[in-house]
């Protein structure tokens, strides 16, 4: 099953993007500021339509879904970390069942592990008014993993983290994708992207310029040439680092 941009363009934002996305794999979008991340991520989650080309999700197209069906199948976190009422974490994650119309023990259950999956259950009574920025991230994700989607699109999931935080979650996107989810994570941290991520796509003013594996994409030539810095990737403890020079 793929989810796919085909020749999509949103005037000011995105150039004619082409892009699949595999079930079973992590895709990290990156690029700097501006570059057009967010709007392909909410392109894809059907939240912004295409005046050109196209966006489908197993050959069907987003545009011909209803709300309900789309909701049930991609799940979608995006960069505002806002809540309009000031719900516990458990009633927010359980916002992510509204789609659901299943039995409250099935409810309860998908609800209970997405708590469980981001180290939430003894906040799970906690008024989101009390939350730290990382809490309240995780609480937001919460709500994404309680509707249990076959698509989850995550636009910065790991700001505001500690990195205990920043690497379960990186670890927990990894399981899904082996579950048979496509995932797809806007990214900042190149470090991340390259070590957790099974492909990558590289943004630069409106238009894909690069895809691939991380380590084909991410190059330190493409470094200078799109983020305008210089660095070197170094090998060591199980993964890649970048340092950048000065």
């Amino acid at each position: 099953m793929t989810l796919a941009a085909i020749r999509a363009t949103v005037p000011g934002r995105l150039v004619a993007a082409d892009l699949e996305v595999r079930a079973g794999e992590v895709l990290a979008i990156c690029g700097p500021n501006g570059a057009g991340k967010s709007t392909l991520l909410a392109m894809l989650a059907g939240l912004i339509e295409p005046t050109e080309g196209r966006v489908t999700l197993a050959g069907e197209s987003l545009a011909g879904m209803s709300v309900r069906e789309r909701a049930r199948r991609i799940g979608y976190l995006p960069q505002a970390r806002e809540v309009a009422w000031d719900v516990d974490v458990a009633t927010l994650a359980a916002l992510g069942r509204l789609p659901w119309r299943t039995s409250e023990e099935a409810n309860r259950a998908a609800i209970q592990a997405a708590l469980e999956t981001l180290d939430l259950v003894a906040l799970a009574a906690r008024p989101v008014s009390r939350l730290s920025g990382g809490e309240l991230a995780r609480a937001l994700l919460a709500r994404v993993l309680a509707g249990e989607p076959r698509w989850i699109l995550a636009d910065e999931p790991l700001a505001a983290l500690d990195l205990a935080h920043q690497a379960a979650l990186m670890r927990h996107f990894r399981e899904l994708a082996g579950n048979g989810l496509g995932v797809v994570l806007v990214l900042h941290d190149l470090t991340a992207a390259m070590n957790g991520a099974d492909r990558a796509v590289v943004l630069d003013r409106g238009r894909i310029v690069a895809a691939g594996t991380p380590g084909e994409v991410l190059t330190e030539g493409r470094l200078r040439a799109v983020w305008r810095v210089s660095g070197e990737w170094l090998a060591g403890g199980g993964g890649m680092a970048l340092a950048l020079k000065g």
